[in-house]
């Protein structure tokens, strides 16, 4: 009992140190940006205990004009928050943690790289990290959702770096799905049957 009660703290433990990268985040709520055409660097207000900010500051906010993406295209009347810069970091901090956080992206491939989004927790300690490196066939308004699933609440920070990354529709999920308990049950489930068996 007692490794088995060990398996599933470790499996706890792990969990918590890792968040899934996701391509959507069903039932999330969207953030909807106020319409600024800001040039700065922030703080601002994306919602009710959601703030905005960036390294750069000529990146911009609550952007609708042209913003062009090289050979990924351009978005147009997309209301948008982007580096505006091919090193910087804008971030997003919740005064109250998530379990999942994504946006609808575009970047510039083809002359700056990849970008790289990130989640942190409370403490700036990284959860999880992922490249952007689709390429779209550089039409009007493409880009692709990227974000991050936790099984908590543990979310407090959603960083997004380089390539002139632009990100729109903003996407909180404030407690997870309850699929994403089942499959965590599921695998506590696995650890269980497997000490056991190795008890046997």
């Amino acid at each position: 009992m007692k490794k088995l009660t060990f398996a599933v703290l470790w499996a706890l433990a792990g969990l918590s140190a890792h968040a899934a990268p996701v391509t959507s985040l069903p039932g999330g709520v969207v953030l909807p940006m106020p319409e600024l055409n800001y040039f700065g660097s922030g703080p601002l207000s994306l919602a009710p205990g959601v703030d905005w900010s960036s390294a750069y500051g000529d990146s911009v906010f609550g952007y609708s004009g042209a913003y062009g993406f090289a050979d990924n295209g351009m978005w147009q009347g997309v209301t948008m928050a982007g580096t505006n810069d091919q090193v910087s970091t804008m971030t997003l901090a919740f005064g109250q943690a998530v379990a999942g956080v994504g946006a609808f992206f575009n970047y510039s491939p083809r002359y700056f790289g990849p970008a790289t989004i990130a989640v942190y927790d409370a403490n700036h300690t990284l959860i999880e990290s992922t490249t952007l490196t689709f390429i779209t066939d550089g039409g009007l308004n493409q880009g692709e959702f990227h974000g991050f699933l936790e099984h908590s609440p543990s979310i407090s920070y959603f960083s997004m770096t380089g390539a002139y990354v632009g990100a729109a529709d903003f996407t909180v999920q404030a407690v997870p799905e309850p699929g994403t308990y089942a499959m965590l049950l599921a695998g506590l489930g696995l650890l269980g049957i497997a000490a056991r068996r190795r008890q046997a």
